[in-house]
């Protein structure tokens, strides 16, 4: 059995040979245990002003009139990318849309549909068709509804809305077409009545 020297005399060794990596090693951990708490808390603090500056805007676009406008720009602008930019886009272009200027309400969209993912960019998507369409951009708006086409949830409106266009464009075998993946795309929840409407209100010789 080692004596009490003994053991005393492999902890030193063993201590100058692994000490300074085993503090390092704590240091590290430390570092970044509270280094993600700082950054977490971080991230919440600014998703927290977002919140409130995204609130001011809904507010502002309700009373301000152009400087309501400018803020919200602004604030699309510098929070691009993040959730409440992309709702702010949205308010923006509503409220700019009811004031008649679509190319404001277009441009906001396109800022969401550049840096949003998933339903967020699906929804722009969808918007911006429907203004590109009222303005009879028909190819800028068929190729808005490029990736919305193929996602889930969204590609019965998506093919509705392609109807939509086609149609304008006097494309009826196209819209006919449109309007049959339409129905089929919304099977699982029956909401088909006005895509019925508008397939059967297209004349059977067209």
């Amino acid at each position: 059995m080692e004596t009490e020297e003994q053991q005393i005399e492999q902890l030193k060794t063993f201590w100058n040979e692994h000490g300074k990596g085993i503090v390092a090693g704590l240091v590290i951990g430390f570092a970044l245990f509270y280094g993600w708490r700082y950054y977490d808390a971080q991230t919440v603090a600014a998703q927290e002003a977002q919140s409130e500056q995204y609130q001011q805007i809904v507010v502002q676009l309700e009373t301000d009139g152009e400087a309501a406008l400018t803020a919200a720009k602004q604030f699309v602008e510098n929070e691009k990318g993040s959730t409440y930019a992309t709702l702010a886009a949205f308010e923006l272009a509503q409220d700019a849309v009811n004031k008649g200027d679509l190319e404001t309400a277009i441009t906001a969209l396109q800022t969401a549909r550049d840096h949003q993912s998933g339903a967020l960019k699906f929804v722009a998507d969808l918007r911006q068709a429907r203004l590109l369409l009222a303005q009879q951009n028909y190819d800028a708006a068929l190729n808005a509804l490029t990736e919305v086409s193929t996602a889930a949830g969204f590609a019965s409106k998506a093919a509705e809305l392609r109807g939509d266009i086609l149609l304008e464009q006097g494309d009826t075998s196209g819209a006919r077409q449109a309007y049959q993946d339409a129905i089929a795309a919304a099977e699982d929840d029956g909401s088909t009545v006005l895509v019925e409407t508008k397939l059967n209100s297209i004349p059977a010789a067209s």
